[in-house]
């Protein structure tokens, strides 16, 4: 009996770090805000920790899923133009192992892949902290365990700590495979700042790594401190949920009736207007279906507006949704900034909320974008928010 239990407890734990139902649509190269600390639940609670951390994991291990993917559409498209590459060069495995063994007189390295968040060049507001997180892959003989650190090698000192652990829980990396490596950094005070900061590896005996066959290439973070920070470019790194619970940010495929929250570059909206990057939120298709999209933390100074172009899309009859943004201060209950009611009248509605008007600014808040179906949800039930920013640029009145 006891083993029994012993091979039940053994495959659900197996089982239950399985992704399944990959998104059908993500923005890879989005920047990501992922400082999250707290986010809004559907009962507008906070979310507890170890919540966070799960929808952490399946979001690393879903982009980790989508890029593999992205990387075998390259092989086979290599492969039928006859093009002769080592294989080795071109596959990466993105699956963790459950373990805790390294190999005695073994070599560290590791090779960039690609950027997850922030990618170089991206923007950011003044005393902002946000996540940086790159797709690395385990080139070396050493299997990486829970001890391995990401460590501050050269340039701007601009993360919050000297050191982050590679893994958040007791897993391990062979070569081989591939793993997301995230930093926590901190944008400075002051506008039209440039910070360029390199981060390499630290194994469990101490020894420093670099990435590249010359063991000379540190993993980078190049920003920008300016005026203006957009949200669908942190799409990757917010938390999503509907009626049901949490589901991965980036993903728009509808066909299971779950909320959706993706990144559109040039959506048309009821204007006819077109050309503007966006998310588009649609609620579940139940009655009263509900999905919030949670960014933040993000510190504002005074005189920060939240603009937006809120929309139905062109040609959707049926869409008929209650719109509204929440605001929240670590530690107090979120507030109701402002809300709307979205149809197709052919009209857009313009969010220009001065943060400040309401108390918030000098302070580090969480923003809920939710979406909520009037009486039945229908598919026409598709919102589209044209450039979400925090800037200190006024609308032209």
């Amino acid at each position: 009996m006891k083993k029994l239990i012993f091979w039940f407890i053994f495959i659900t734990v197996i089982v239950s770090g399985c992704t399944g139902n990959i998104p059908v649509q993500i923005d890879i190269n989005a920047t990501v805000e992922s400082a999250v600390s707290s986010a809004l639940a559907a009962n507008k609670d906070f979310v507890r920790q170890e919540i966070l951390d799960y929808s952490q994991n399946v979001q690393n291990t879903q982009i980790a899923s989508q890029i593999d993917q992205k990387i075998n559409n390259a092989i086979s498209e290599l492969k039928l133009a006859d093009v002769n590459l080592p294989m080795e060069q071109l596959t990466v495995t993105p699956t963790l192992s459950i373990s805790s063994n390294t190999k005695d007189g073994c070599t560290n390295r590791f090779e960039y892949v690609s950027d997850v968040t922030f990618p170089d060049g991206s923007m950011t507001l003044p005393y902002t902290t946000f996540t940086k997180s790159w797709y690395i892959q385990n080139t070396g003989t050493c299997t990486w365990n829970s001890k391995y650190k990401v460590v501050y090698y050269s340039g701007d000192n601009v993360g919050t700590a000297k050191s982050f652990p590679l893994f958040t829980s007791d897993k391990i990396a062979k070569p081989g495979e591939s793993i997301i490596a995230s930093v926590k950094l901190y944008a400075g005070e002051g506008h039209n700042n440039d910070y360029t900061t390199y981060w390499s590896l630290q194994s469990d005996d101490g020894e420093i790594f670099n990435g590249g066959t010359a063991q000379n290439i540190p993993l980078s973070s190049v920003f920008h401190v300016g005026s203006q920070y957009n949200f669908y470019d942190n799409l990757s790194g917010a938390i999503c949920s509907d009626n049901t619970g949490y589901f991965y940010c980036g993903s728009s495929d509808k066909t299971s009736g779950r909320g959706v929250a993706f990144y559109e570059s040039n959506p048309t909206v009821e204007s006819n207007y077109a050309g503007q990057p966006a998310i588009i939120i649609a609620p579940p298709l139940i009655d009263g279906g509900k999905t919030s999209v949670t960014f933040g933390p993000v510190r504002v100074p005074r005189g920060t507006w939240l603009r937006s172009s809120i929309s139905c899309r062109p040609n959707a009859p049926l869409c008929n949704a209650k719109v509204r943004l929440y605001v929240q201060v670590e530690g107090l209950t979120p507030q109701i900034v402002t809300e709307s009611q979205e149809f197709n009248d052919g009209f857009v509605t313009e969010w220009n909320v001065q943060l400040s008007d309401y108390g918030y600014h000098d302070q580090d808040l969480t923003y809920t974008f939710e979406v909520e179906a009037i009486g039945g949800a229908d598919k026409d039930d598709e919102i589209v928010f044209q450039v979400p920013r925090l800037t200190d640029k006024a609308p032209i009145l």
